[in-house]
């Protein structure tokens, strides 16, 4: 159902869940698919990594053995707010539910996860946040005129955004002239330098 890898949008989605067969199943239909994928089984590490590492989804159990799920998604919009909180649970109960809501969870998924609805939620979410699949060619055309589009409207220079961003003048003219692909990385820093959001990048999409 879903387009080859080579056709999607550069998306980072994070799995916490104790069970590393899940994670694994989960990682392997995810990088299969295209996205940029990084799975923990403990909860710190996964939180740590969505401190350091933008993503635009977050797959959390609510059952885990030292935490409440619900207590990780409620730090996890703490430490990246624009990631996307999609609960997991195998038998949710209405109050779990409730409070994974309140908590900041988007969408609850009922394990065990099967693969056509994983990628139905995974895509529904991208598409309300102005990132549905494009093709790659596409993409990288509408990608780099946006961000041409905000550094001129500031205004800066190509080498003073470059500089903030920590790439090279040339990369950004790459970028900008839409030849190349840019990670969500290097995105997000992109995004710093011109002082606005990705939220903000992909808006008017």
């Amino acid at each position: 159902m879903d387009p080859p890898g080579k056709n999607r949008i550069p998306v980072r989605v994070l799995v916490i869940d104790d069970d590393p067969s899940v994670c694994r199943r989960l990682a392997d239909w995810l990088v299969g698919s295209g996205y940029e994928t990084a799975t923990f089984t403990n909860y710190r590490d996964g939180l740590h990594n969505a401190a350091n590492r933008p993503c635009e989804l977050a797959l959390v159990d609510l059952i885990l053995p030292d935490i409440d799920g619900v207590t990780v998604i409620a730090h996890l919009r703490d430490v990246s707010p624009r990631t996307r909180p999609i609960a997991m649970s195998a038998f949710p109960q209405p109050e779990q539910v409730r409070r994974a809501i309140r908590a900041g969870a988007r969408d609850l998924l009922e394990k065990p996860v099967e693969r056509d609805m994983l990628f139905r939620v995974v895509e529904r979410h991208l598409a309300e946040m102005g990132m549905a699949p494009l093709a790659e060619r596409d993409f990288n055309r509408r990608l780099g005129a946006r961000l041409r589009e905000l550094r001129r409207a500031i205004p800066l220079t190509q080498q003073q955004v470059a500089e903030h961003a920590g790439i090279t003048s040339a990369q950004l003219s790459q970028i900008e002239c839409g030849k190349t692909a840019t990670s969500t990385w290097t995105l997000a820093r992109l995004a710093a330098a011109l002082h606005t959001t990705l939220d903000r990048v992909f808006a008017e999409w």
